[in-house]
């Protein structure tokens, strides 16, 4: 008998091993612990990648400057990254958009309870992820917008991540931060105070997207339409399995608190593209706001910075129709 469960064992051990053998094995980089991640974090907990027939190694890297460089140093082909690949694109990079994770700025800018108007800001000092990722482009697009001058009027000191950002509004060495959730129902439960909703300011910006590079397209277009399809059925997952979605939120996250998962959930399901549309509009935003600065800009147009392709080529064969069927 117990010859026969050994034997069982060590069957099934073999037909996982060699069932993985089968997969195409790649590295994918996500660049926040934030709910807007979710539809990456339930592809691979629910083993939606193994379905289309990848293993995918999650890695991640804080901020979206770090992020670009590690695409565009060759550490993995497929990642969900902000909208400073722009930049990275004029310096001479390869790096495109294949679809939308989140195409408005979906940060809230919480502060110290006293800080009651924009003009308040003046003085302090906010704290976001990275220069150049989507937290700090935001903050300044909206400090403009309000008559504030970035790092004249506001200091904005980069913290590293999320949880940073509110460790170091804690320590009062900042006194204000661009959130995402879970994150800001933190802040707010330490007594900070929302005093804006970026998403609300009227501005398309790609705050994340699914993105590769020219050269992985082209050398293995299959395993990037894999990922896409993959992603995208996770995300539909989302929207129809809430007690899965916050069980992953939760693991990821790193947080069983049940109001603030609920909180994230909402959070993704009102920010996250389903299905993940192309940011066309909001980086056609980006180079308008950074031509006012650098020149190159003025010589482009979004669609450069996107590849529509496999998006178009799911949505004509009805792909993300039949997604929940």
């Amino acid at each position: 008998m117990k010859r026969l469960l050994v034997f069982a064992i060590l069957a099934l051990l073999f037909h996982a091993r060699d069932g993985n053998a089968q997969l195409k094995h790649i590295a994918a980089g996500y660049s926040a612990v934030s709910a807007t991640q979710t539809g990456f974090y339930i592809a691979k907990d629910a083993k939606l990648f193994e379905k289309y027939g990848l293993f995918v190694d999650p890695v991640y890297v804080p901020g979206g400057s770090r992020m670009a460089q590690a695409i565009i140093a060759g550490e993995f082909p497929l990642a969900l990254a902000g909208g400073n690949i722009v930049n990275v694109n004029l310096a001479g990079g390869d790096i495109v958009i294949i679809g939308g994770v989140v195409n408005v700025p979906s940060f809230y800018l919480f502060v110290q309870p006293a800080m009651k108007r924009n003009e308040d800001l003046k003085g302090k000092a906010i704290g976001i992820t990275r220069y150049g990722a989507s937290t700090d482009v935001s903050l300044r697009a909206y400090l403009k917008k309000y008559g504030l001058e970035p790092d004249r009027d506001v200091k904005i000191i980069q913290m590293g991540g999320q949880p940073e950002i509110v460790a170091g509004m804690q320590a009062g060495v900042v006194q204000g931060g661009t959130l995402t959730s879970p994150a800001d129902f933190r802040a707010k439960k330490y007594g900070f105070v929302m005093l804006a909703n970026f998403a609300k300011e009227g501005i398309d910006y790609p705050t994340t997207s699914l993105v590769s590079t020219r050269s992985t397209i082209k050398k293995d277009r299959e395993t990037v339409k894999r990922f896409l399809m993959a992603y995208s059925d996770a995300v539909d997952r989302l929207f129809r399995d809430k007690e899965l979605a916050i069980k992953i939120i939760g693991k990821w996250t790193r947080t069983q608190d049940r109001e603030t998962l609920e909180s994230s959930y909402e959070y993704a399901t009102n920010f996250i593209e389903r299905p993940p549309k192309l940011p066309l509009k909001a980086t056609e935003n980006i180079l308008a706001s950074m031509a006012e600065t650098d020149p190159r800009a003025k010589d482009h147009k979004a669609e450069e910075f996107l590849d529509a392709s496999i998006y178009n080529e799911l949505e004509k064969s009805g792909f993300f129709k039949s997604l929940g069927r």
